[in-house]
């Protein structure tokens, strides 16, 4: 890569962090062009190089949380762990992905400030992947005997989700758990005890409680 591959690179990784930090704090669709150039440092015209419309960039920014959001189910599900201590990583990162990036994580994809759905074949995959995830560690539950084996995938899916929309909704409860990791356990706890049954009080591990996104 010759130095004007490497400093336009160095560009587009330089707007990708600017409109990460800029939708992550509003959303998308109240966040201009200029603003993000301004945060940046670098013109309009640069970031229409780059990456073509506000729509394009925004839509990186989605493709960027997936990729997120799957790499990081993919390393929680071969955690030489408990089953119940793995419910919790991904409870915990559900939590956090929607703290940090205001989004709806649900078991078919997910949404964001605008719409946020798979507009691509990359970003179609990574939605699936995690619907997969979610769906694979249920059955890997039912099968080790965690998991009762008469609850359908959907109805522990959106259990999953309902959960996650309390907390998102929540700002209070959100701040709650962040500061005082024995009501984040306890929790996260009472909502594992619905899905697998059993008292969460001395499976879930208090150094997984909530952390927060900043």
């Amino acid at each position: 890569m010759d130095g004007f591959e490497r400093r336009k690179e160095q560009s587009k990784e330089d707007i990708r962090r600017a409109a990460e930090e800029l939708f992550s704090t509003l959303s998308t669709d109240k966040v201009s062009i200029n603003d993000i150039a301004r945060k940046a440092g670098v013109s309009q015209a640069t970031i229409y190089n780059n990456f073509g419309s506000k729509d394009a960039l925004v839509h990186d920014y989605h493709k960027g949380i997936l990729r997120s959001v799957a790499g990081r189910f993919r390393d929680i599900l071969v955690w030489k762990k408990s089953y119940i201590e793995k419910f919790q990583g991904l409870l915990q990162s559900m939590i956090d992905f929607t703290d940090r990036y205001k989004i709806e994580i649900q078991g078919s994809g997910a949404r964001g400030g605008s719409a946020f759905r798979a507009g691509d074949a990359t970003s179609g995959t990574l939605v699936m992947e995690i619907e997969k995830s979610f769906r694979e560690f249920i059955r890997e539950g039912q099968a080790q005997g965690s998991v009762p084996p008469g609850l359908s995938e959907e109805a522990v899916v959106d259990y999953i989700r309902f959960f996650q929309q309390g907390v998102a909704a929540n700002p209070e409860v959100r701040d709650r758990m962040n500061r005082n990791a024995k009501y984040s356990s306890d929790l996260l706890s009472l909502f594992i005890y619905g899905v697998c049954g059993q008292s969460g009080e001395t499976a879930v591990n208090p150094g997984l409680a909530y952390s927060g996104s900043r």
